[in-house]
Protein backbone atom coordinates (compact mmCIF):
# COMPACT_ATOMS: atom_id res chain seq x y z
CA UNK A 1 0.00 0.00 0.00
CA UNK A 2 3.33 2.41 0.98
CA UNK A 3 4.51 1.39 -2.63
CA UNK A 4 1.77 2.46 -4.33
CA UNK A 5 0.94 5.65 -2.66
CA UNK A 6 5.02 6.94 -3.40
CA UNK A 7 4.45 5.85 -7.13
CA UNK A 8 1.41 7.96 -6.85
CA UNK A 9 3.16 10.84 -5.15
CA UNK A 10 5.85 10.43 -8.10
CA UNK A 11 3.97 10.60 -11.02
CA UNK A 12 2.34 13.55 -9.46
CA UNK A 13 5.20 15.04 -9.11
CA UNK A 14 6.22 14.02 -12.57
CA UNK A 15 3.59 15.73 -14.07
CA UNK A 16 3.79 19.20 -12.18
CA UNK A 17 4.60 21.89 -14.40
CA UNK A 18 6.31 25.07 -13.10
CA UNK A 19 4.37 28.15 -14.44
CA UNK A 20 6.54 30.16 -17.31
CA UNK A 21 7.35 33.82 -16.08
CA UNK A 22 5.07 36.20 -18.91
CA UNK A 23 8.18 38.07 -20.61
CA UNK A 24 8.49 41.67 -20.71
CA UNK A 25 7.38 43.13 -24.28
CA UNK A 26 8.46 47.06 -23.04
CA UNK A 27 12.02 45.58 -22.10
CA UNK A 28 11.74 43.48 -25.48
CA UNK A 29 10.85 46.14 -27.61
CA UNK A 30 13.71 48.19 -26.34
CA UNK A 31 16.15 45.81 -26.77
CA UNK A 32 15.31 44.87 -29.92
CA UNK A 33 15.46 48.27 -31.41
CA UNK A 34 19.23 48.50 -29.59
CA UNK A 35 20.35 45.42 -31.31
CA UNK A 36 18.70 45.76 -34.91
CA UNK A 37 20.51 49.74 -34.69
CA UNK A 38 23.56 47.95 -33.88
CA UNK A 39 22.60 45.18 -36.83
CA UNK A 40 22.26 47.65 -39.01
CA UNK A 41 24.98 50.10 -38.57
CA UNK A 42 27.40 46.78 -39.32
CA UNK A 43 25.59 46.14 -42.77
CA UNK A 44 25.62 49.90 -43.75
CA UNK A 45 29.75 49.47 -42.84
CA UNK A 46 29.93 46.32 -44.85
CA UNK A 47 27.93 47.39 -47.91
CA UNK A 48 30.44 50.37 -48.31
CA UNK A 49 33.46 48.19 -47.88
CA UNK A 50 31.60 45.50 -50.52
CA UNK A 51 31.32 48.51 -53.05
CA UNK A 52 34.83 49.87 -53.04
CA UNK A 53 35.88 46.09 -53.56
CA UNK A 54 33.17 45.96 -56.42
CA UNK A 55 34.24 48.82 -58.13
CA UNK A 56 38.06 47.67 -58.77
CA UNK A 57 36.88 44.00 -59.40
CA UNK A 58 38.86 42.67 -62.94
CA UNK A 59 36.33 42.90 -65.47
CA UNK A 60 33.70 45.26 -64.02
CA UNK A 61 33.17 48.84 -64.14
CA UNK A 62 31.86 51.07 -61.66
CA UNK A 63 28.31 52.13 -63.20
CA UNK A 64 28.61 55.70 -62.28
CA UNK A 65 32.17 55.75 -63.89
CA UNK A 66 30.13 54.44 -66.76
CA UNK A 67 27.67 57.06 -66.56
CA UNK A 68 30.64 59.90 -66.40
CA UNK A 69 32.73 58.67 -69.65
CA UNK A 70 29.02 58.71 -71.98
CA UNK A 71 27.85 62.01 -70.39
CA UNK A 72 31.32 63.15 -71.41
CA UNK A 73 31.23 62.27 -74.77
CA UNK A 74 28.02 63.47 -75.53
CA UNK A 75 28.91 66.65 -73.89
CA UNK A 76 32.06 66.83 -76.43
CA UNK A 77 29.78 66.12 -79.24
CA UNK A 78 27.36 68.46 -78.30
CA UNK A 79 30.00 71.13 -78.15
CA UNK A 80 31.94 70.11 -81.18
CA UNK A 81 28.61 70.53 -83.09
CA UNK A 82 28.33 74.28 -81.74
CA UNK A 83 31.88 75.04 -82.42
CA UNK A 84 31.71 74.35 -86.22
CA UNK A 85 28.82 76.21 -86.40
CA UNK A 86 30.65 79.14 -85.18
CA UNK A 87 33.91 78.90 -87.03
CA UNK A 88 33.26 81.25 -89.40
CA UNK A 89 32.93 84.17 -86.97
CA UNK A 90 35.78 82.84 -85.22
CA UNK A 91 37.59 83.78 -88.46
CA UNK A 92 36.63 87.01 -88.39
CA UNK A 93 37.26 87.80 -85.29
CA UNK A 94 40.38 86.20 -85.57
CA UNK A 95 41.26 88.08 -88.65
CA UNK A 96 40.24 91.43 -87.17
CA UNK A 97 42.30 90.58 -83.77
CA UNK A 98 45.31 90.52 -85.65
CA UNK A 99 44.72 93.65 -88.06
CA UNK A 100 44.17 95.57 -84.52
CA UNK A 101 47.46 93.85 -82.80
CA UNK A 102 49.65 94.84 -86.07
CA UNK A 103 48.12 98.72 -85.90
CA UNK A 104 49.23 99.02 -82.28
CA UNK A 105 52.26 97.94 -82.91
CA UNK A 106 53.13 100.09 -85.50
CA UNK A 107 51.54 103.01 -83.48
CA UNK A 108 53.37 102.47 -80.42
CA UNK A 109 56.56 101.93 -82.69
CA UNK A 110 55.97 105.34 -84.10
CA UNK A 111 54.89 106.88 -80.77
CA UNK A 112 58.43 105.30 -79.78
CA UNK A 113 60.24 107.58 -81.46
CA UNK A 114 58.68 110.79 -80.87
CA UNK A 115 60.57 112.47 -78.52
CA UNK A 116 57.27 113.42 -76.80
CA UNK A 117 54.53 110.63 -76.11
CA UNK A 118 51.69 113.17 -75.83
CA UNK A 119 50.37 116.20 -77.74
CA UNK A 120 50.53 118.37 -74.66
CA UNK A 121 54.00 117.61 -74.28
CA UNK A 122 54.73 118.94 -77.15
CA UNK A 123 52.38 122.01 -76.84
CA UNK A 124 54.29 122.40 -73.44
CA UNK A 125 57.66 122.66 -74.75
CA UNK A 126 56.84 124.87 -77.84
CA UNK A 127 55.29 127.16 -75.47
CA UNK A 128 58.52 127.08 -73.07
CA UNK A 129 60.93 127.73 -75.94
CA UNK A 130 59.09 130.42 -76.94
CA UNK A 131 58.91 132.29 -73.18
CA UNK A 132 62.53 131.97 -73.37
CA UNK A 133 62.91 133.56 -76.97
CA UNK A 134 60.73 136.37 -75.88
CA UNK A 135 62.67 137.13 -72.74
CA UNK A 136 65.72 138.73 -75.06
CA UNK A 137 68.18 136.51 -72.62
CA UNK A 138 69.46 134.39 -75.31
CA UNK A 139 72.44 134.72 -77.21
CA UNK A 140 71.62 135.13 -81.26
CA UNK A 141 73.05 131.69 -81.59
CA UNK A 142 70.95 129.90 -78.99
CA UNK A 143 67.87 131.72 -80.50
CA UNK A 144 68.31 130.84 -83.56
CA UNK A 145 68.78 127.40 -82.20
CA UNK A 146 65.59 127.54 -79.94
CA UNK A 147 63.65 129.13 -82.93
CA UNK A 148 64.77 126.16 -85.34
CA UNK A 149 63.43 123.69 -82.47
CA UNK A 150 60.26 125.57 -82.43
CA UNK A 151 59.84 124.66 -86.18
CA UNK A 152 60.51 121.44 -85.74
CA UNK A 153 58.42 120.73 -82.94
CA UNK A 154 55.51 122.45 -84.80
CA UNK A 155 55.40 120.10 -87.73
CA UNK A 156 55.42 116.83 -85.27
CA UNK A 157 51.85 118.12 -83.98
CA UNK A 158 50.89 117.11 -87.84
CA UNK A 159 52.43 113.79 -86.80
CA UNK A 160 50.15 113.52 -82.90
CA UNK A 161 46.80 114.32 -85.32
CA UNK A 162 47.97 111.13 -87.39
CA UNK A 163 48.61 109.19 -84.30
CA UNK A 164 45.26 110.04 -83.09
CA UNK A 165 43.19 108.88 -86.02
CA UNK A 166 45.26 105.60 -86.10
CA UNK A 167 44.04 105.69 -82.43
CA UNK A 168 40.29 106.45 -83.31
CA UNK A 169 40.67 103.62 -86.29
CA UNK A 170 42.15 101.09 -83.66
CA UNK A 171 39.28 101.80 -81.14
CA UNK A 172 36.81 101.67 -83.46
CA UNK A 173 37.89 97.92 -84.71
CA UNK A 174 38.51 97.36 -81.09
CA UNK A 175 34.54 97.74 -80.29
CA UNK A 176 33.63 96.15 -83.53
CA UNK A 177 35.82 92.81 -82.13
CA UNK A 178 34.11 93.13 -78.93
CA UNK A 179 30.47 93.20 -80.48
CA UNK A 180 31.72 90.59 -82.60
CA UNK A 181 32.71 88.31 -79.63
CA UNK A 182 29.33 88.67 -77.91
CA UNK A 183 27.51 87.87 -80.26
CA UNK A 184 29.71 84.39 -80.74
CA UNK A 185 28.81 83.75 -76.98
CA UNK A 186 26.47 81.22 -76.81
CA UNK A 187 24.66 80.25 -73.33
CA UNK A 188 24.05 77.09 -74.40
CA UNK A 189 27.47 76.22 -75.07
CA UNK A 190 28.70 77.99 -71.82
CA UNK A 191 26.11 75.52 -69.76
CA UNK A 192 27.72 72.78 -71.93
CA UNK A 193 31.37 73.51 -70.90
CA UNK A 194 30.06 73.87 -67.12
CA UNK A 195 28.52 70.58 -67.08
CA UNK A 196 32.04 68.93 -68.87
CA UNK A 197 33.72 70.76 -66.12
CA UNK A 198 31.82 69.18 -63.52
CA UNK A 199 31.56 65.43 -64.67
CA UNK A 200 35.04 65.98 -65.46
CA UNK A 201 35.61 66.61 -61.75
CA UNK A 202 33.84 63.84 -60.84
CA UNK A 203 35.16 61.18 -63.28
CA UNK A 204 38.35 62.55 -62.38
CA UNK A 205 37.50 62.10 -58.48
CA UNK A 206 36.15 58.06 -59.09
CA UNK A 207 39.41 57.62 -60.88
CA UNK A 208 41.59 58.86 -58.17
CA UNK A 209 39.40 56.57 -55.17
CA UNK A 210 40.19 53.59 -57.63
CA UNK A 211 43.58 53.72 -57.74
CA UNK A 212 43.54 54.25 -53.68
CA UNK A 213 41.52 50.98 -53.76
CA UNK A 214 44.07 49.14 -55.80
CA UNK A 215 46.58 50.71 -53.38
CA UNK A 216 44.86 48.95 -50.32
CA UNK A 217 43.02 46.23 -51.57
CA UNK A 218 44.27 43.72 -49.20
CA UNK A 219 43.49 46.32 -46.60
CA UNK A 220 40.16 46.11 -47.89
CA UNK A 221 39.47 42.37 -47.98
CA UNK A 222 40.87 41.94 -44.18
CA UNK A 223 38.10 44.68 -43.48
CA UNK A 224 35.69 43.46 -45.04
CA UNK A 225 36.26 39.88 -43.57
CA UNK A 226 36.27 41.48 -40.15
CA UNK A 227 33.28 43.37 -40.69
CA UNK A 228 30.92 40.00 -42.14
CA UNK A 229 31.95 38.65 -39.19
CA UNK A 230 30.62 41.25 -37.18
CA UNK A 231 27.48 41.48 -38.95
CA UNK A 232 26.63 37.79 -38.43
CA UNK A 233 27.02 38.05 -34.96
CA UNK A 234 24.67 41.01 -34.33
CA UNK A 235 22.58 39.68 -36.53
CA UNK A 236 22.80 36.53 -34.27
CA UNK A 237 22.52 38.19 -30.98
CA UNK A 238 19.45 40.22 -32.72
CA UNK A 239 17.54 36.57 -34.09
CA UNK A 240 18.63 34.87 -30.17
CA UNK A 241 16.59 38.14 -28.79
CA UNK A 242 13.75 37.49 -30.77
CA UNK A 243 13.19 33.74 -30.01
CA UNK A 244 13.91 34.00 -26.56
CA UNK A 245 11.28 36.42 -26.53
CA UNK A 246 8.93 34.73 -28.53
CA UNK A 247 9.51 31.01 -27.50
CA UNK A 248 8.56 32.56 -23.87
CA UNK A 249 5.54 34.47 -24.78
CA UNK A 250 4.64 31.30 -26.79
CA UNK A 251 5.30 28.93 -23.26
CA UNK A 252 3.39 31.62 -21.13
CA UNK A 253 0.65 31.48 -23.34
CA UNK A 254 0.14 27.56 -23.89
CA UNK A 255 0.40 27.52 -20.32
CA UNK A 256 -2.32 30.12 -19.59
CA UNK A 257 -4.80 27.68 -22.15
CA UNK A 258 -3.62 24.82 -20.57
CA UNK A 259 -4.50 26.20 -16.98
CA UNK A 260 -7.67 27.79 -18.33
CA UNK A 261 -8.69 24.27 -20.25
CA UNK A 262 -7.92 22.23 -16.65
CA UNK A 263 -10.15 24.81 -14.96
CA UNK A 264 -13.14 24.29 -17.10
CA UNK A 265 -12.43 20.84 -17.33
CA UNK A 266 -12.73 20.52 -13.26
CA UNK A 267 -15.84 22.85 -13.28
CA UNK A 268 -17.97 20.93 -16.24
CA UNK A 269 -16.64 17.70 -14.18
CA UNK A 270 -17.90 19.01 -10.80
CA UNK A 271 -21.18 20.11 -12.08
CA UNK A 272 -21.75 17.42 -13.51
CA UNK A 273 -21.06 15.58 -10.70
CA UNK A 274 -23.18 18.28 -8.79
CA UNK A 275 -26.10 17.36 -10.64
CA UNK A 276 -25.48 13.75 -11.07
CA UNK A 277 -25.46 13.93 -6.99
CA UNK A 278 -28.97 15.72 -7.13
CA UNK A 279 -30.45 13.11 -9.49
CA UNK A 280 -28.92 10.43 -7.34
CA UNK A 281 -30.30 11.72 -4.21
CA UNK A 282 -34.00 12.23 -5.97
CA UNK A 283 -33.61 9.01 -7.09
CA UNK A 284 -32.80 7.52 -3.26
CA UNK A 285 -35.98 9.45 -2.04
CA UNK A 286 -38.06 7.98 -5.23
CA UNK A 287 -36.73 4.55 -4.55
CA UNK A 288 -37.55 5.18 -0.42
CA UNK A 289 -40.94 6.44 -1.80
CA UNK A 290 -41.60 3.56 -3.80
CA UNK A 291 -39.86 0.72 -1.29
CA UNK A 292 -43.79 2.37 0.85
CA UNK A 293 -46.35 0.24 0.49
CA UNK A 294 -48.40 1.32 -2.75
CA UNK A 295 -52.03 2.28 -2.48
CA UNK A 296 -51.55 2.97 1.66
CA UNK A 297 -52.97 6.62 1.74
CA UNK A 298 -56.32 5.10 -0.63
CA UNK A 299 -56.70 2.05 1.81
CA UNK A 300 -56.42 4.45 5.05
CA UNK A 301 -59.21 6.65 3.02
CA UNK A 302 -61.28 3.26 2.40
CA UNK A 303 -60.86 1.96 6.15
CA UNK A 304 -61.91 5.26 7.37
CA UNK A 305 -64.94 6.01 5.26
CA UNK A 306 -65.98 2.33 5.32
CA UNK A 307 -66.14 3.07 9.44
CA UNK A 308 -67.79 6.35 8.57
CA UNK A 309 -70.69 5.09 7.22
CA UNK A 310 -70.65 1.77 8.49
CA UNK A 311 -69.97 1.73 12.77
CA UNK A 312 -70.47 -1.62 12.71
CA UNK A 313 -68.08 -2.67 10.22
CA UNK A 314 -65.02 -4.86 10.99
CA UNK A 315 -63.02 -1.69 9.72
CA UNK A 316 -64.72 0.52 12.64
CA UNK A 317 -63.65 -2.25 15.17
CA UNK A 318 -60.03 -1.86 14.59
CA UNK A 319 -60.12 1.67 14.43
CA UNK A 320 -61.88 1.93 17.98
CA UNK A 321 -59.09 -1.03 19.32
CA UNK A 322 -55.92 1.41 17.68
CA UNK A 323 -57.67 4.18 19.31
CA UNK A 324 -58.05 2.53 22.10
CA UNK A 325 -54.24 0.83 22.27
CA UNK A 326 -52.65 3.02 19.42
CA UNK A 327 -49.28 1.69 18.37
CA UNK A 328 -47.07 2.42 15.80
CA UNK A 329 -47.73 0.93 12.19
CA UNK A 330 -45.26 -1.74 10.92
CA UNK A 331 -44.72 0.19 8.01
CA UNK A 332 -44.78 3.72 7.65
CA UNK A 333 -46.16 5.99 4.78
CA UNK A 334 -43.43 7.85 2.62
CA UNK A 335 -45.60 10.58 2.63
CA UNK A 336 -47.52 12.11 5.00
CA UNK A 337 -51.46 10.76 4.46
CA UNK A 338 -53.87 14.37 4.53
CA UNK A 339 -56.49 12.66 7.88
CA UNK A 340 -60.33 12.89 6.61
CA UNK A 341 -61.26 16.02 7.75
CA UNK A 342 -64.94 16.99 9.17
CA UNK A 343 -66.17 20.28 8.25
CA UNK A 344 -68.58 21.74 10.97
CA UNK A 345 -71.84 22.91 9.34
CA UNK A 346 -72.35 25.82 11.82
CA UNK A 347 -77.02 26.24 12.44
CA UNK A 348 -78.11 27.48 15.51
CA UNK A 349 -74.74 26.72 17.45
CA UNK A 350 -75.38 22.75 16.79
CA UNK A 351 -73.68 20.56 14.45
CA UNK A 352 -76.12 17.65 12.37
CA UNK A 353 -74.41 14.55 10.75
CA UNK A 354 -76.18 11.98 9.39
CA UNK A 355 -74.64 8.15 10.41
CA UNK A 356 -76.61 4.86 10.67
CA UNK A 357 -77.96 6.51 14.22
CA UNK A 358 -79.96 9.05 15.20
CA UNK A 359 -78.18 10.11 18.29
CA UNK A 360 -77.43 14.32 18.00
CA UNK A 361 -74.50 15.33 19.52
CA UNK A 362 -72.22 18.69 19.09
CA UNK A 363 -69.82 17.94 16.05
CA UNK A 364 -65.76 18.66 16.77
CA UNK A 365 -62.88 19.02 14.62
CA UNK A 366 -60.92 15.77 13.85
CA UNK A 367 -57.79 15.01 12.43
CA UNK A 368 -58.64 11.67 11.57
CA UNK A 369 -60.86 9.70 9.49
CA UNK A 370 -65.04 10.52 10.92
CA UNK A 371 -66.31 8.77 13.65
CA UNK A 372 -69.57 7.97 15.04
CA UNK A 373 -69.94 11.52 16.73
CA UNK A 374 -68.99 13.73 14.36
CA UNK A 375 -71.01 11.89 11.45
CA UNK A 376 -74.65 11.27 13.37
CA UNK A 377 -77.23 14.06 12.76
CA UNK A 378 -80.84 13.77 11.63
CA UNK A 379 -82.02 13.74 8.55
CA UNK A 380 -84.49 15.82 7.07
CA UNK A 381 -86.60 13.32 4.59
CA UNK A 382 -83.78 10.49 4.31
CA UNK A 383 -81.38 13.10 3.18
CA UNK A 384 -77.77 12.93 4.34
CA UNK A 385 -75.50 15.96 5.16
CA UNK A 386 -71.57 15.14 4.51
CA UNK A 387 -69.08 17.92 5.34
CA UNK A 388 -66.54 18.90 2.64
CA UNK A 389 -63.95 17.14 4.10
CA UNK A 390 -65.82 13.84 3.04
CA UNK A 391 -66.77 14.64 0.42
CA UNK A 392 -62.79 15.27 -0.60
CA UNK A 393 -61.98 11.79 0.63
CA UNK A 394 -64.68 10.53 -1.68
CA UNK A 395 -63.47 12.32 -4.66
CA UNK A 396 -59.64 11.60 -3.88
CA UNK A 397 -60.90 7.69 -4.41
CA UNK A 398 -63.49 8.15 -7.65
CA UNK A 399 -66.32 7.43 -5.30
CA UNK A 400 -69.48 8.97 -5.84
CA UNK A 401 -70.94 11.03 -2.76
CA UNK A 402 -74.28 9.47 -1.75
CA UNK A 403 -77.10 12.04 -1.26
CA UNK A 404 -79.16 10.48 0.89
CA UNK A 405 -79.39 7.48 3.28
CA UNK A 406 -80.62 5.25 0.36
CA UNK A 407 -77.37 5.51 -1.65
CA UNK A 408 -75.22 4.60 1.30
CA UNK A 409 -74.86 0.70 0.97
CA UNK A 410 -73.90 1.66 -2.81
CA UNK A 411 -71.35 3.38 -1.95
CA UNK A 412 -69.86 0.90 1.02
CA UNK A 413 -70.00 -1.70 -1.63
CA UNK A 414 -67.84 0.63 -3.85
CA UNK A 415 -65.33 1.68 -1.06
CA UNK A 416 -64.81 -1.70 -0.33
CA UNK A 417 -64.60 -3.11 -3.97
CA UNK A 418 -61.86 0.06 -4.31
CA UNK A 419 -60.01 -1.38 -0.89
CA UNK A 420 -59.85 -5.01 -1.80
CA UNK A 421 -58.37 -3.90 -5.23
CA UNK A 422 -55.94 -1.89 -3.73
CA UNK A 423 -54.85 -4.35 -1.62
CA UNK A 424 -54.79 -7.18 -4.07
CA UNK A 425 -52.61 -4.53 -6.30
CA UNK A 426 -50.60 -3.27 -3.55
CA UNK A 427 -47.24 -6.13 -3.92
CA UNK A 428 -47.26 -5.62 -7.66
CA UNK A 429 -47.54 -2.01 -7.81
CA UNK A 430 -44.55 -1.68 -4.69
CA UNK A 431 -42.74 -3.61 -6.73
CA UNK A 432 -43.09 -1.91 -9.90
CA UNK A 433 -42.51 1.27 -8.47
CA UNK A 434 -39.26 -0.25 -6.83
CA UNK A 435 -38.04 -1.43 -10.22
CA UNK A 436 -38.74 1.65 -11.84
CA UNK A 437 -36.85 4.00 -9.22
CA UNK A 438 -33.95 0.91 -9.38
CA UNK A 439 -33.92 1.31 -12.82
CA UNK A 440 -33.26 5.15 -12.70
CA UNK A 441 -30.67 4.52 -9.95
CA UNK A 442 -28.96 2.20 -12.17
CA UNK A 443 -28.84 4.86 -15.38
CA UNK A 444 -27.33 7.67 -13.13
CA UNK A 445 -25.03 5.02 -11.18
CA UNK A 446 -23.68 4.20 -15.38
CA UNK A 447 -23.67 8.15 -16.09
CA UNK A 448 -21.44 8.53 -13.55
CA UNK A 449 -18.86 5.70 -14.20
CA UNK A 450 -18.24 6.67 -17.73
CA UNK A 451 -16.64 10.08 -17.07
CA UNK A 452 -14.82 8.25 -14.26
CA UNK A 453 -13.76 5.34 -16.99
CA UNK A 454 -12.68 8.69 -19.39
CA UNK A 455 -10.67 10.17 -16.86
CA UNK A 456 -8.68 7.22 -15.99
CA UNK A 457 -7.97 6.66 -20.08
CA UNK A 458 -6.57 10.07 -20.37
CA UNK A 459 -4.33 10.16 -16.81
CA UNK A 460 -2.89 6.61 -18.73
CA UNK A 461 -2.38 8.52 -22.11
CA UNK A 462 -0.74 11.35 -20.35
CA UNK A 463 1.34 9.34 -18.34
Amino acid sequence: MATTSTASADVAASKKVLKPERPDEEAFKKAEAAAKKEYEAAQKDLSAIKAKLDSVKPGEKNPRQQELKDELAKVRAAVAAKKGSRQKTEDQIKALQDSINARVKDLNARRGNMPYRTLADLEAAIAKLDRDVSSGTMKIVEEKKALQEISNLHRQKKNFAAFEDAQNSIDADRAKLKEMKEKKQDPELKELNEKYEELDKEFKAIKAEQDSIYQNLNSLRDQRTALQAAQQEKWAALKKLQDDYYQARNAHRAYEREARKIREERRQKEQAEYHLAKKRAAAAEKLEAASQPAFASEIITCEGLIAFFDPSSAEAARKEKLAAAPRELAAKASREVKPIEGKKLVKEEEDYFVGTGGKKKKGKKSKSAPTEETAEAPAAAGKINLNVGLLEQLAQIDVPAPSSQAEVPQVLEKLREKLQNYKDNQDRVTKENIAKAQKEIDRLEKEGEEPAAENKEAEATEA
